[in-house]
């Protein structure tokens, strides 16, 4: 099923990346017509001896609900769009996902802070738990060089990552909101992991790579349609279509084509595999030259007892 939102929701660290996190936010709450909410989860220290917070006590509660507030107030100053400030005590993560499941379908905007080795097997980063964890669509914008890598008015070149499970395909009605330029262009990218078909020609004059020729042709036609049907607001729009590692081909092409934003679908997993392995999404993540719409799979597509749960 398409994805629409009814809501743009900002985190915020007050890092030096929240000033762009909230410029794309606005950006994309106005010109959807939507509310921007910014959310702030202030980390709560458990006391080992009393089983409150350890600020609760001392009376800081307030103070750091009113700091946030004045910070918020501040990253909005030049915003014209309607707005809300909401600041939650506890896990960034499950602080973030609670207060998005309790609203109209949104879309989440973040900046990724990279981290590795030990902990990132372990734990992996805040945005890739959120991907995960969210069953709502999330943008990772990364900071580029120079004002022009830094503009939030919109996406003119945009990568979609069209793997075999289509989840891509429910991102079609946010493209447009985040590509305003007339000149937007969209790059479809499929990677042929294994040969597509076996061949089952009865001719021997007919060579198995012919076959597989024919099959991969016939992919790109059928992309080629989608993507008229689905992106007619693109000025330009391409096929590649390939065999090879699809993260490594998703990322050739996006710096080939000096793309700015990469949308790939996120097939859930279960609570080992999320955390300490890789896959396609996470290693966009990391990797990606540009920012990052990540598309979540429908949880109804997930059955009761099923093991990725």
């Amino acid at each position: 099923m398409p994805m629409t939102i009814q809501a743009v929701v900002c985190a915020v660290d007050f890092s030096p990346f929240s000033s762009l996190v909230v410029r794309h936010g606005a950006t994309i709450a106005r010109r959807a017509g939507v509310r921007l909410y910014l959310i702030h989860a202030v980390h709560d220290p458990q006391d080992e001896v009393h089983p409150t917070a350890v600020f609760e006590r001392g009376g800081d509660l307030a103070h750091l609900t009113d700091d946030a507030q004045q910070q918020m107030q501040a990253l909005m100053a030049d915003a014209a769009v309607d707005w809300e400030a909401v600041v939650r005590f506890g896990e960034p993560v499950e602080q973030t996902v609670a207060f998005v499941n309790s609203l109209v379908p949104s879309l989440v905007v973040s900046a990724s802070h990279g981290v590795s080795g030990f902990r990132r097997f372990f734990i992996g980063t805040v945005v890739e738990r959120l991907t995960r964890a969210l069953n709502c669509p999330m943008l990772v914008v990364k900071p580029g060089v120079g004002e022009e890598q830094d503009r939030c008015d919109g996406f003119r070149s945009a990568v979609v990552s069209c793997d075999s499970q289509g989840y891509w395909q429910r991102m079609a009605p946010l493209l447009p909101l985040l590509q305003s330029d007339a000149a937007s262009r969209i790059h479809m990218v499929h990677a042929m992991e294994g040969p597509m078909e076996e061949v089952t020609t009865d001719s021997d004059a007919v060579s198995y790579n012919q076959v597989q020729q024919a099959l991969q042709d016939r992919l790109d036609r059928r992309l080629r349609a989608q993507g008229r049907r689905m992106f007619p607001h693109a000025d330009q729009l391409s096929v590649a279509i390939a065999p090879g590692v699809p993260e490594e081909m998703v990322l050739r092409i996006a710096r080939e084509r000096s793309s700015d934003v990469i949308v790939v679908g996120v097939r859930r997993s279960g609570k080992v595999s999320r955390w300490i392995s890789g896959s396609t999404t996470e290693t966009l993540l990391r990797r990606s030259p540009c920012s990052v719409l990540t598309v979540p799979e429908p949880p109804e597509s997930i059955k009761v007892g099923d093991p990725r749960r």
